[in-house]
């Protein structure tokens, strides 16, 4: 065992004020400082307080103990083992919707390896609904690829369905197993310079389902971007379905 998996990730004299007046549960509070305490350092393998000591650290009742850390085991991220405690073994993906990265730039940026699965690249006839969000006439084709992404930790994350104009000249032969801007912008010499992005929640499809290895109609999430280059010229349209237990949307706010 590593010698940093002997240290525990929180200190048995720490103590928490959760909020109960606040309409987010007890449980999920305990839930979110325990991730937000797994990010950005070395937490994986660490051992977290047992229930009785959580129900010192913050103050609440065995049950509310005992959800927090089913709802993390859920997530993936701790695993519990009978007289081997509670232990670190994912963390939690958040994207910062303050700026425009790939899934893999986003990955880099929490230290994660990126892991693909290029499931179709082909040139394609896109819908209507497509056509007129790339601003394509009606005989215009696109590059379709469809990939699997995740990381060394989780695999699949995300379920991503992208289309770019062929007029752009990427070749179907490139290797889209990495990160899609990098190439964009470092082979082609193509600028992304801004997107529109939509969020929301839906019910996974039967395909979609059997991909992320999740039940048809259990609830994901759904982001649907048309990223642009120089002169608000639409590159390239995404639509990525999410595993939610494994992926945050967050960004900050300033008045």
């Amino acid at each position: 065992m590593d010698a940093s998996e002997e240290q525990p990730l929180f200190r048995a004299t720490e103590r928490f004020a959760l909020d109960a007046a606040s309409p987010v549960p007890l449980y999920h509070q305990i839930e979110r400082i325990i991730i937000e305490r797994t990010t950005g350092r070395d937490a994986m393998g660490r051992l977290l307080p047992a229930e009785t000591d959580l129900m010192r650290m913050f103050n609440v009742s065995r049950a509310t103990a005992r959800r927090a850390y089913e709802t993390l085991v859920t997530k993936g991220i701790v695993e519990r083992r009978r007289a081997l405690g509670t232990r670190v073994v994912g963390t939690e993906m958040t994207e910062d919707l303050g700026r425009l990265k790939s899934f893999t730039e986003e990955m880099q940026r929490k230290g994660l390896q990126t892991s693909t699965e290029v499931l179709e690249v082909a040139e394609h006839a896109p819908t209507a609904a497509v056509r007129e969000r790339l601003g394509l006439g009606r005989d215009e084709r696109t590059l379709l690829f469809r990939r699997l992404r995740g990381t060394s930790e989780f695999f699949p994350v995300v379920y991503l369905l992208s289309e770019i104009p062929a007029s752009f000249g990427i070749s179907a032969r490139e290797d889209f197993s990495a990160s899609l801007y990098q190439l964009i912008e470092a082979k082609h010499r193509i600028p992304i310079e801004s997107a529109d992005e939509e969020i929301r929640v839906a019910k996974a499809t039967a395909a979609e389902a059997r991909l992320l290895k999740i039940a048809p109609g259990d609830g994901v999430l759904v982001m649907e971007r048309i990223t642009y280059t120089r002169g608000e010229r639409p590159l390239e349209f995404v639509r990525a379905v999410y595993r939610p237990e494994h992926y945050t949307f967050s960004i900050r706010l300033r008045r």
